[in-house]
């Protein structure tokens, strides 16, 4: 514990410098040291050096004493630097001059003083070092003191010789190493700080990447929004006319296959980004399955394959997972199975099975070789590289559709043969719940709602998606009346104006004021009227954070353009039973 104490003591008391480099090494050197004095001092075969001995070990310890009260550590060890080679000079005249054993000694003050001072003050004490040892040379060979015994001068010079190329030597080692050493470190932090600009860069790309991503979604969901939108309205109101319907039928399946590629594009960056994330919701697994079968009956008709839809007695009827995944999930499979599928038919299967629920997509197409079914599932990959040409594609829908399986809880796997069908399958970790207690409407309510004069506010930007807005409101509601507003702005003046409103449908991205920082507004408005006025959202951004900032302002609901019409219907429905 002492010993321990001492150190400490010492180390405390070292200038910053030192503490910064090798602080311990001075206090071990002069520690060493003295065990050294003393072993010699028992060990000493030349009584006459005793009395030297003895006043190097007490100046030594003095040394270390005066550092551990505070002497400057380059001083303390400049004196003992001194009377070391004092010592050793007087020792070794007394054992044989230039010939003595003790002439070693020298050798290691130089690298002592290298380590704890530097360069500089190392090289003055190599040169008192090698002085130290060409003036022994000189007594030695001219008799200045008695030795004990006399060699040729040859033998001095060779001695000469020996000591100073010892002494060079060993002081280049740890020079060489320092120089070395420092490089590395040079070469290191270089390589650090061009790590961290790349990583700046980097992180800077990607968010570029997000921003530009998100941006090119928003702009194409939001015209998007008014192709299908409108082609839904146009279909209504051509049902008589066989021409017309089919025509629009294929608009509509192009219109479909491109929001699916967009989807996978944001699906795929989002994932890469960690943005991602299942939405738990409780819904009718039978009704979601055969949304996701039907959407492809109007592509099957005009062929001559077999297309089934197989659920098990046992599925259970409601379920709570992400449903908006899950349909996505299915939908690609299908497409997938009815794209590469000329003749035959495809077949989906549902059952239960192990406490879950397990989705099958059986076909009889082309079928996959065993060597490919790996890397099918990679990005922008597909098992053959005319497929690409033959059968289009983006390459990104089973890499999706995994990941997506993935985040619900399963595993995709698949089992194939070349030329003679596929089949997809995943198992989802779901039990059966109870069916969601229907909200009671008063008697008559549904139809005051389609007879009494509503009034809707349509808050958007761009004119053709008010447009829709409105055509699709009023038809739906024949005596309402719809206003218009591009910006938030204007909405909110309006609402406090005093006009009064049974629904506000509200845009997020617009200028001059957003559909956030609008719908808070409403909320934060003095007047109760305008406080409880229901507000329905409606955005082509599907960034999560900014769709969380939305809810959060105050909605009531929300809807993603472009959104299906029967899925506005039944929210204007319900948000318009709500108390007021």
């Amino acid at each position: 514990m002492k010993l321990h104490k001492l150190i400490t003591g010492i180390q405390e008391r070292m200038s910053q410098r030192h503490q910064q480099g090798k602080p311990m090494f001075v206090l071990l050197l002069g520690l060493i040291t003295l065990g050294v004095i003393f072993t010699i001092a028992i060990a000493n075969p030349y009584q006459h050096s005793i009395n030297s001995l003895m006043v190097f070990g007490a100046v030594s310890l003095a040394m270390l004493t005066c550092i551990y009260l505070g002497m400057s550590v380059f001083l303390g060890l400049s004196v003992g630097a001194t009377v070391a080679v004092a010592h050793i000079v007087i020792v070794s005249m007394a054992s044989g001059g230039i010939y003595s054993p003790r002439m070693v000694w020298l050798s290691l003050l130089p690298i002592a003083v290298f380590y704890n001072f530097g360069l500089k003050v190392a090289l003055y004490w190599l040169a008192v070092t090698l002085l130290a040892v060409c003036a022994m040379a000189v007594w030695t060979i001219s008799h200045i003191f008695n030795a004990p015994f006399v060699f040729a001068q040859s033998y001095a010079t060779a001695s000469v010789l020996s000591y100073a190329l010892a002494t060079v030597i060993l002081m280049m080692v740890p020079w060489l190493y320092e120089l070395m050493s420092a490089q590395q470190l040079r070469l290191k932090h270089q390589k650090t700080v061009s790590l961290q600009a790349k990583q700046v860069q980097l992180e800077h790309a990607q968010q570029m990447q997000e921003h530009f991503i998100a941006s090119v979604s928003h702009e194409l969901r939001t015209p998007m929004n008014a192709i299908l939108g409108l082609n839904s309205v146009l279909l209504e109101r051509v049902k008589d006319k066989p021409q017309a319907s089919k025509v629009l039928a294929y608009t509509r399946q192009s219109a479909d296959h491109l929001m699916t590629v967009i989807n996978d594009v944001l699906d795929y960056s989002q994932f890469n980004t960690g943005q991602i994330s299942a939405r738990v919701e409780r819904f009718a697994l039978r009704q979601t399955v055969r949304s996701a079968f039907e959407l492809f009956q109007p592509k099957i008709e005009n062929t001559t394959l077999r297309y089934t839809c197989e659920i098990g007695a046992d599925v259970p009827e409601w379920v709570s997972t992400d449903r908006h995944r899950l349909m996505q999930v299915l939908v690609n499979l299908l497409g997938n199975a009815i794209k590469f599928t000329h003749q035959g038919g495809v077949t989906l299967q549902v059952r239960a099975l192990n406490g879950g629920v397990e989705f099958a997509i059986q076909d009889t197409g082309i079928g996959i070789a065993s060597d490919q079914q790996q890397k099918i599932f990679e990005r922008f990959s597909q098992a053959d590289a005319s497929i690409q040409s033959r059968y289009g594609g983006s390459g990104l829908g089973l890499t999706i559709s995994q990941r997506l399986v993935q985040m619900l809880g399963g595993q995709l796997q698949l089992e194939s043969d070349e030329g003679a069908g596929s089949r997809f399958w995943f198992w989802l970790p779901m039990q059966g719940e109870q069916a969601p207690t229907p909200a009671m409407s008063p008697p008559g309510l549904a139809q005051q709602l389609t007879e009494r004069a509503l009034k809707f506010l349509v808050v958007d930007d761009h004119r053709v998606n008010r447009l829709l807005a409105s055509q699709v409101l009023m038809r739906q509601w024949p005596g309402s009346v719809v206003d218009e507003c591009d910006d938030g702005s204007k909405a909110v003046q309006a609402l406090q104006a005093g006009t009064r409103y049974d629904l506000v449908l509200m845009d997020m991205v617009m200028p001059v004021m957003d559909g956030i920082e609008a719908t808070r507004l409403i909320r934060q408005s003095h007047l109760p009227g305008v406080r409880a006025t229901p507000v329905l959202g409606l955005t082509a951004n599907v960034n999560a954070q900014d769709l969380a900032r939305f809810k959060q302002s105050g909605l009531n609901g929300l809807l993603l353009k472009p959104f299906d019409l029967a899925q506005l219907h039944s929210e204007v429905r319900r948000l318009l039973v709500l108390p007021t």
